[in-house]
Protein backbone atom coordinates (compact mmCIF):
# COMPACT_ATOMS: atom_id res chain seq x y z
CA UNK A 1 0.00 0.00 0.00
CA UNK A 2 1.52 3.54 -1.14
CA UNK A 3 0.46 6.18 0.93
CA UNK A 4 1.18 9.56 -1.04
CA UNK A 5 1.34 12.93 0.51
CA UNK A 6 -0.25 15.58 -0.36
CA UNK A 7 1.32 18.12 -2.45
CA UNK A 8 3.18 21.49 -1.51
CA UNK A 9 1.16 22.98 -4.30
CA UNK A 10 -2.21 21.94 -2.93
CA UNK A 11 -1.09 23.00 0.96
CA UNK A 12 -0.08 26.18 -0.84
CA UNK A 13 -3.23 26.38 -2.41
CA UNK A 14 -5.34 25.52 1.18
CA UNK A 15 -2.82 27.77 3.15
CA UNK A 16 -4.24 30.57 1.40
CA UNK A 17 -7.70 30.03 1.66
CA UNK A 18 -10.02 32.61 3.54
CA UNK A 19 -10.42 30.69 7.39
CA UNK A 20 -8.18 28.11 6.73
CA UNK A 21 -5.67 27.68 9.82
CA UNK A 22 -4.46 24.00 9.07
CA UNK A 23 -5.16 20.83 10.77
CA UNK A 24 -5.38 21.31 14.55
CA UNK A 25 -2.09 22.89 15.30
CA UNK A 26 -0.49 20.29 13.35
CA UNK A 27 2.32 20.90 10.71
CA UNK A 28 1.34 20.92 7.29
CA UNK A 29 4.39 20.83 5.42
CA UNK A 30 6.71 17.62 5.04
CA UNK A 31 9.73 19.05 7.26
CA UNK A 32 8.77 17.46 10.72
CA UNK A 33 8.82 14.01 11.92
CA UNK A 34 6.13 11.85 13.17
CA UNK A 35 7.60 12.30 15.98
CA UNK A 36 8.10 15.80 16.24
CA UNK A 37 4.29 16.05 15.26
CA UNK A 38 3.69 13.34 18.14
CA UNK A 39 5.17 15.15 20.93
CA UNK A 40 3.78 18.77 19.99
CA UNK A 41 0.30 17.31 19.93
CA UNK A 42 1.29 15.67 23.32
CA UNK A 43 2.55 19.15 24.62
CA UNK A 44 -0.46 21.00 23.78
CA UNK A 45 -3.07 18.37 25.26
CA UNK A 46 -0.62 19.08 28.61
CA UNK A 47 -1.02 22.99 27.99
CA UNK A 48 -5.10 22.82 27.69
CA UNK A 49 -5.16 20.49 30.72
CA UNK A 50 -2.73 22.91 32.37
CA UNK A 51 -5.36 25.76 31.18
CA UNK A 52 -8.33 23.59 32.38
CA UNK A 53 -7.21 23.45 35.33
CA UNK A 54 -6.10 26.78 36.06
CA UNK A 55 -9.45 28.04 35.07
CA UNK A 56 -10.92 25.42 37.34
CA UNK A 57 -9.25 26.67 40.43
CA UNK A 58 -10.24 30.49 39.56
CA UNK A 59 -13.79 29.28 39.45
CA UNK A 60 -13.05 28.13 42.99
CA UNK A 61 -11.41 30.68 44.63
CA UNK A 62 -13.55 33.31 43.32
CA UNK A 63 -11.25 34.88 41.41
CA UNK A 64 -13.40 34.62 37.69
CA UNK A 65 -17.22 34.36 37.76
CA UNK A 66 -16.69 33.11 33.69
CA UNK A 67 -18.59 29.61 34.11
CA UNK A 68 -18.61 29.54 30.03
CA UNK A 69 -14.78 30.05 29.48
CA UNK A 70 -13.89 26.71 32.02
CA UNK A 71 -16.80 24.86 30.07
CA UNK A 72 -14.53 25.73 27.02
CA UNK A 73 -11.58 25.02 28.32
CA UNK A 74 -12.66 21.68 29.63
CA UNK A 75 -14.01 20.62 26.22
CA UNK A 76 -11.05 21.82 24.57
CA UNK A 77 -8.88 19.67 26.99
CA UNK A 78 -11.22 16.46 26.54
CA UNK A 79 -11.18 16.90 23.00
CA UNK A 80 -7.00 17.02 23.16
CA UNK A 81 -7.00 14.16 25.25
CA UNK A 82 -9.55 12.34 23.16
CA UNK A 83 -7.30 13.01 19.58
CA UNK A 84 -3.74 11.93 21.85
CA UNK A 85 -5.70 8.56 22.96
CA UNK A 86 -7.04 8.02 19.01
CA UNK A 87 -3.14 8.76 18.10
CA UNK A 88 -1.85 6.13 20.26
CA UNK A 89 -4.04 3.69 19.45
CA UNK A 90 -3.28 4.12 15.86
CA UNK A 91 -0.12 3.95 16.70
CA UNK A 92 -0.59 0.80 18.52
CA UNK A 93 -2.47 -0.72 16.27
CA UNK A 94 -0.24 -0.17 13.10
CA UNK A 95 2.82 -1.71 15.50
CA UNK A 96 0.66 -5.08 16.28
CA UNK A 97 0.04 -4.73 12.43
CA UNK A 98 3.64 -4.79 11.34
CA UNK A 99 4.59 -7.33 14.12
CA UNK A 100 1.87 -9.65 12.06
CA UNK A 101 3.68 -9.33 9.00
CA UNK A 102 5.52 -12.84 7.91
CA UNK A 103 8.83 -12.30 6.19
Amino acid sequence: MNINPLSPNLINILSNEPGYSGIAGVATSSEGSFADILSDSLKNAAELDTADKVSALELLMGKSDDLSALMLDIQKAELSLNLALQIRNKVIDAYNEIMRMQV
